[in-house]
């Protein structure tokens, strides 16, 4: 499927979960809202914000979940799109903007982080893919009190189907923002652009990867050795990232 509002062009597609691993976490239900849940309860939790294609098929979303909690993370991935997913879908703006932040998203969130600091998190940050670097960088901008973020292969640029301005959103997000551009991805989110400069304003930083093309953390092919390679360094400086934020 092309969403160049949303992927550029050369993307990573959806990739089915591995058939050879198996999610140490649970599936569960807050409401109407599903989410993954892995790690021991306690002080420090991250909220994991999935791409346009859902928690349920993507890739290694809930591996990478289970890898922060081995770090001694509370971990919650929530399904805004309620098992929805954009695979297959004709007109992708259509489908993406019935997922607004106001009115659904930001409760989302919200009802994630009442459940998080319900079970004793007080430090609190925050990790998306794609749609999902959107979402907690609007949530941060309209304060949601992540402590950090971490945002591989941001589409931040969906801001401006929702009617807003990504620089400004951008410019107002409140907690430090580790993005992760690839190689394909937009200028303006790479060292020197913009938009990274303006998260660098808000002591935040970019740190491109090259040789990757969008989607590669959680839907390239491990395969590839280059992939393995920036997958296993990606994960490694997020890691450190919420080891020195949260």
């Amino acid at each position: 499927m092309a969403a160049p509002e949303c992927c550029p062009p050369g993307s990573w597609p959806c990739l089915s979960g591995p058939e050879d691993y198996t999610p140490r976490g649970a599936d569960d239900m807050l409401e109407d809202l599903p989410i993954y849940v892995v790690g021991e309860p306690g002080e420090k939790a991250i909220v994991v914000m999935p791409d346009i294609y859902g928690t349920g098929q993507t890739g290694r979303l809930k591996g990478l979940c289970d890898t922060l909690a081995d770090q001694g993370y509370f971990v919650v991935m929530a399904d805004p799109f309620r098992t929805d997913t954009a695979e297959g879908k004709e007109d992708f703006v259509a489908w993406v903007t019935a997922f607004p932040f106001d009115g659904l998203v930001a409760q989302d969130i919200q009802r994630v982080m009442a459940y998080v600091e319900g079970k004793g998190a007080t430090s609190v940050g925050a990790m998306g893919f794609c749609w999902g670097v959107w979402a907690i960088c609007k949530a941060s901008a309209t304060g949601v009190p992540f402590k950090c973020g971490v945002g591989p292969h941001p589409s931040t640029q969906l801001e401006g189907l929702f009617g807003g301005n990504e620089l400004e959103m951008m410019a107002a997000v409140s907690m430090p923002l580790l993005m992760m551009p690839a190689g394909n991805d937009r200028d303006t989110l790479k060292e020197g652009g913009e938009v990274a400069a303006a998260i660098a304003a808000g002591g935040g930083s970019s740190v491109t990867f090259p040789d990757m093309v969008h989607g590669f953390t959680i839907r390239g092919d491990i395969t590839v050795p280059e992939v393995k390679r920036d997958v296993e360094l990606a994960v490694g400086q997020a890691i450190e990232h919420f080891k020195a934020h949260l």
